[in-house]
């Protein structure tokens, strides 16, 4: 269990600072609808917490 929560605690931050690059970069190329960019984080989360 220790383990996991360092691994979460070192983790964590990379991949919110790879979802918010990501989402910008999609910002940038074209203006989405904020539904749409919520569907986008949900799919991440569940592809790598789940």
């Amino acid at each position: 269990m220790m383990v996991m929560n360092h691994e979460i605690i070192i983790f964590t931050p990379i991949f919110a600072l790879l979802i918010g690059f990501i989402v910008l970069r999609i910002l940038k190329k074209r203006k989405r609808s904020a539904k749409s960019i919520y569907k986008l984080i949900d799919d991440l989360e569940k592809k790598y917490i789940y």
